[in-house]
């Protein structure tokens, strides 16, 4: 064996190739949204105002709203999901070439497995009552004008978003964590997918990143158990919709 097949195959030239390929693909993310949130208001704006980002705030005219709270960010949200999720494909494509798909977990889930689907509606319910009834969570304001706005609100947060976190996370990361590992330890991968996926949400307050890591191990718990990634991107769906509706309805 050659040295630049041993170095290739080693592992922690894989381990490395994971951490710069997955973080491309998550700063890729955040700066696209942030990207075409900008251009927007810089091509279609009204020019006689006053736009600054600052975090997770848009200043308009001085006034401050909360970034998911425009239309705008939600438009960049959708545009930026799709984008990602090709690039994901595409690098996949380079190093496992064929089975894409179902390295991600987009097989069907069999019949025995299919109780998952009533520990996740379980779950689920247990969440939403925490949520509604524990004072804990952060306060997201979120006003729509129009029926179009709805439909990008819904589109971009209960949607591909939900289907883009899914893919990264519970596709991407645990598929390459768990080939390094030769489908070992997985209680490694579990807990550092999902410790990933809460400090992604890091507007959230400690209560509720913690809530999120543990949705984020049962996830991954789920992926494994079915082998399919179909319940974890229901169940992600799921919970955003019954959010977003909550808000703008």
């Amino acid at each position: 064996m050659s040295l630049i097949r041993k170095i290739r195959e080693s592992i922690i030239t894989k381990w490395i190739l994971l951490y710069y390929t997955f973080f491309f693909i998550l700063g890729s993310y955040l700066l696209l949204q942030l990207l075409l949130t900008t251009l927007q208001f810089f091509f279609y704006g009204d020019p006689n105002q006053s736009v600054t980002i600052q975090g997770f705030y848009v200043h308009i005219d001085d006034v401050p709203h909360q970034i998911w709270d425009l239309p705008q960010f939600h438009i960049a949200m959708i545009v930026s999901a799709i984008t990602i999720l090709v690039l994901i494909y595409f690098f996949l494509k380079l190093t496992i070439r064929s089975g894409v798909f179902s390295f991600l977990g987009f097989v069907r889930v069999k019949r025995k497995d299919r109780i998952w689907l009533l520990y996740s509606l379980f779950i689920l319910i247990c969440g939403i009552l925490l949520r509604e009834y524990a004072a804990i969570t952060s306060e997201i304001l979120i006003t729509v004008d129009s029926t179009t706005e709805k439909i990008l609100v819904i589109l971009g947060l209960g949607i591909f978003g939900p289907l883009l976190e899914e893919v990264m996370y519970r596709g991407y990361l645990l598929g390459k964590m768990d080939h390094i590992l030769a489908s070992k330890h997985r209680w490694i991968t579990i807990i550092a997918t999902a410790a990933i996926f809460a400090v992604f949400h890091f507007q959230y307050n400690i209560f509720e990143l913690l809530y999120i890591f543990g949705i984020g191990a049962f996830l991954a718990i789920m992926r494994f158990k079915t082998g399919s990634i179909w319940f974890p991107i229901v169940f992600h769906m799921a919970g955003n919709l019954y959010a977003v509706f909550r808000l703008i309805l």
